[in-house]
């Protein structure tokens, strides 16, 4: 049977054995899994379905989507070491069976057995995150999933990130301990954000996966 190793904002905060049947997950006190501290996560958000050895990852309707990596998915067949990414929360799944056999079916079987789950994923749409590699902050994910993201800036003004239909915008204001890019102040208009960009905020920097 397999299991989820649960990260909040990058820390550990335990794991969950998943049971036949259905586990789910929310923020309502019902669920199995209850992700109570985190207000980007819906009620009833999602719910794993476990038949066999067979657990399907299943969103319900939630407000802000449900993850595999950045891939939004409704439905998706999950596989050794793939991350949940619920708000702030990573749900690591673990197959111990896999797990014990990795030293077997290494080559183009296992790359046949991946393309074949990709086919059984329904992928809605990518956003971007943000990932934080150095400061108080290190291994926070924030994905990038409204139209507005505020980055707290305390004394100074906040970064402000748009989603938009040609991308992603950083915007902030220009002076000693505002928001940087790149170790460059942010210039005025705003900067569309690229892969691996790094901004720097409240002495946290967090780099830009797409």
């Amino acid at each position: 049977m397999g299991k989820l190793v649960i990260k909040f904002q990058g820390k550990p905060v335990g794991d969950v054995n998943l049971k036949l049947g259905d586990t789910t997950i929310g923020r309502h006190s019902t669920c199995d899994i209850v992700l109570n501290d985190d207000k980007s996560v819906s009620g009833a958000h999602a719910v794993i379905k476990t038949v066999g050895r067979k657990s399907t990852l299943e969103d319900l309707g939630s407000t802000n989507g449900t993850f595999i990596e950045s891939a939004r998915v409704m439905q998706h067949e999950l596989r050794h070491g793939e991350t949940i990414v619920i708000g702030e929360h990573e749900l690591i799944y673990r197959d111990d069976l896999a797990l014990d056999a990795s030293g077997f079916g290494k080559g183009s079987g296992g790359r046949a057995a991946r393309d074949d789950s990709l086919e059984k994923t329904r992928i809605i749409s990518m956003h971007a995150q943000l990932v934080a590699v150095e400061g108080k902050d290190t291994g926070k994910r924030v994905p990038l999933l409204k139209e507005e993201t505020l980055l707290d800036n305390p004394g100074k003004s906040p970064a402000r990130i748009y989603r938009g239909p040609d991308g992603y915008v950083l915007h902030a204001q220009i002076g000693p301990g505002e928001p940087r890019i790149n170790n460059k102040p942010v210039p005025p208009g705003g900067q569309i954000l690229e892969h691996e960009d790094i901004i720097e905020v409240a002495g946290t920097k967090f780099q830009v996966v797409k």
